[in-house]
Parts: structure tokens; C-alpha cells; sequence
């Protein structure tokens, strides 16, 4: 979650970079952060999706991603027509992985109410052992009145 914040954070500061030093180490950070975020990829996928579609989930996630890779640069680049500087989009390209991170951040709580919407249903045993409980009233109930009747 950090790394998307710095990311989108490194995004917004290279129009601020007035020395090519400072460029570099914005730079530095945006691929270090960067780093970050590709290496918890999988085991953020492996815990939402479970072991059965981990793969499906990361190549999921990575045609999502390729979609902003492939369409920013030409918005930049009509950005930078209309306004006459790139400024303006190093600043919007900031604002997904700050949005992105706030999600995030929300992933815990609804897992956590998710676990406990499962808890208050009956597990499947359960189920199964009030169906039997009822069905056993049932058939005693049927069987007790034949044999009250064969006895009369």
C-alpha cells in the first residue's frame, strides 16, 4: 500500500525537479517503490483469490495495468499540445496509484467482514444435522402412529 502512495507521490514530484540530481532520485525512488509493488503483487493476489487462480489473477491484473501504460503517453502528449507543458500529466498520473493505495487500504476491513458474514451462516455440517434432526422428528412421528394404531 506505501509503495502505490510513493508512486503516485514520485509521479506528481518530477515537474518540481528544477536539477537533474533531483530527477535521478525521484527516479531512483519511483523504481525502487516501483520494485515494491511488483514483488507483493503475487502474494496480494494469492491472498484475495486463493491458490487455485492465483495466475489467472495476476495476468488479470497485468492487462489491467497495460491499458493506462498504453493510452497515457498519447494523453500526455495532448496534453502537453493544449497547455504547452507535460506538468499537468506527470500530476494526473500520480492520482491512480494514490487511488489505487487508498483502495487498498480497504481490502483488510472487507476481508475481515466477509470472514465474519461466514461465520454467522451454518456451516454445511450444521445444515446437514438440523436437516436430520427434522427429518428424524418426522419419520418418528409417522412411524409412532402406525404403531399406536397396529396396537389398537
Amino acid at each position: 500500500v506505501a509503495s502505490f502512495f510513493f508512486i503516485g507521490l514520485m509521479s506528481m514530484m518530477i515537474p518540481l525537479c528544477n536539477v537533474f540530481g533531483a530527477l535521478v532520485a525521484v527516479c531512483l525512488f519511483m523504481g525502487l517503490f516501483d520494485g515494491c509493488f511488483i514483488c507483493i503483487m503475487a502474494p496480494i493476489a494469492f491472498e484475495l483469490v486463493g491458490a487455485q487462480d492465483v495466475s489467472q489473477a495476476i495476468g488479470f491484473l497485468l492487462g489491467l495495468m497495460s491499458v493506462p501504460m498504453t493510452v497515457g503517453p498519447p494523453i500526455a502528449g495532448l496534453l502537453r499540445d493544449k497547455l504547452g507543458t507535460y506538468d499537468v500529466a506527470f500530476y494526473l498520473a500520480g492520482v491512480p496509484p494514490l487511488i489505487g493505495g487508498a483502495i487498498l487500504c480497504f481490502i483488510p476491513w472487507v476481508h475481515e467482514r466477509q470472514k465474519l458474514k461466514e461465520r454467522a451462516k451454518p456451516g454445511d455440517g450444521e445444515t446437514t444435522e438440523k436437516m436430520l434432526e427434522n427429518e428424524s422428528t418426522l419419520v418418528s412421528d409417522t412411524t409412532e402412529k402406525p404403531v399406536k394404531e397396529l396396537d389398537s
